[in-house]
């Protein structure tokens, strides 16, 4: 089971939620870092709660795999070298162009 917190905050321009995976509820937090980078590189976003909703499934993937490999840091901290390389839409479609 991976469900995150429908109620996220913004606090200090990093973003705090919970994420459960298993019976285990998780605090996490997205740095403010991560998110201008998400904005900047890959939507052209400004705005950090909306740059988290665009990509809430993107980062809630990178906490649960860290979860799920053993990270035991509380709360879970996700900077921007975590999003480093996942692909984006336009990159992926063009991957199937080129296939």
């Amino acid at each position: 089971m991976n469900k995150g917190d429908v109620h996220p905050r913004l606090v200090a321009q990093d973003i705090h939620f919970k994420l459960t995976v298993g019976f285990v509820k998780r605090d996490c937090i997205i740095s403010k870092n991560a998110l201008a980078y998400l904005g900047r590189s890959r939507s052209g976003l400004t705005d950090c709660m909306e740059i988290y909703s665009h990509f809430e499934n993107d980062i809630h993937s990178v906490a649960h795999r860290l979860i799920v490999a053993g990270e035991s840091a509380s709360p879970l901290i996700l900077g921007a070298a975590y999003f480093v390389g996942i692909p984006t839409p336009s990159t992926s479609q063009g991957e199937e162009m080129l296939s």
